[in-house]
């Protein structure tokens, strides 16, 4: 794909270029294993031809995806500048869950997807978190789908609750405030709406997932077990 255009995004296992044109490259720094970014883009395809709000893709091959740029906030950012838009920008959140939750499955079974935690009822995108979604002009656009997967929806809203719950931030102070003060709070209003009974039922098997994932950190994992440990065996 040739060399890439300037930095303008990096997270934990990749970075993005912007390409121009109103189109970026996310490379992986670590190759991924083999058709990692193919899938990505065919469910990306595939939730976009539904309806789903998700960037265009261009190209897929090896460590690089080439979609899309889209423009504004992510919903993480727009939270740590304007918390009083917490129950707002929750309600989208249980939205867009339960617009991924009602889309049909089609062919992606046999398409390379792994199915997880259940009967592949639904797409999964599994890493389903406010810093995924981006706040646009025309609306929020969810990203970063390298793992979806198949599986029972309350699998994502356990995933998701896992992830908001415990996972470091490390932005400005002021994010890292409003993640003391209102992550309860958020998080709490998004696993009710989708449905807390159902997602605690499969919460301790989405942690044990989670557990492996090769970019957690160790005090994440510490919190992750807690918040496990914390839920007597009736309840997870």
């Amino acid at each position: 794909m040739g060399e890439p255009g300037p930095l303008i995004g990096t997270g934990r296992a990749a970075d993005v270029y912007d390409l121009g044109n109103g189109r970026v490259l996310r490379r992986y720094r670590v190759d991924p294993p083999a058709g990692t970014a193919e899938r990505e883009a065919v469910v990306m395809e595939h939730v976009r031809a539904h309806g789903y709000p998700v960037p265009e893709v261009f190209d897929a091959s090896g460590a690089d995806l080439v979609m899309e740029r889209l423009q504004g906030t992510t919903m993480l950012d727009d939270l740590g500048a304007r918390p009083w838009r917490m129950r707002h920008h929750c309600d989208t959140w249980i939205d867009l869950h339960r617009r991924l939750r009602a889309m049909p499955v089609g062919d992606l079974g046999g398409r390379g997807f792994p199915t997880r935690f259940g009967p592949p009822h639904a797409v999964l995108h599994l890493d389903f978190h406010p810093d995924n979604i981006m706040l646009t002009t025309d609306g929020p656009m969810v990203f970063d789908w390298p793992n979806a997967a198949l599986g029972p929806p309350e699998g994502d809203v356990a995933m998701a609750w896992l992830i908001v719950a415990t996972s470091t931030i490390e932005e400005s102070w002021w994010l890292r405030a409003i993640a003391g003060v209102l992550r309860r709070r958020f998080v709490d209003r998004f696993v009710d709406g989708c449905g807390r009974a159902e997602a605690q039922a499969l919460l301790g098997e989405v942690a044990a997932h989670r557990l492996k994932d090769r970019n957690g950190r160790p005090e994440e994992a510490d919190r992750i077990r807690a918040l496990v440990a914390s839920l007597s065996p009736s309840e997870c």
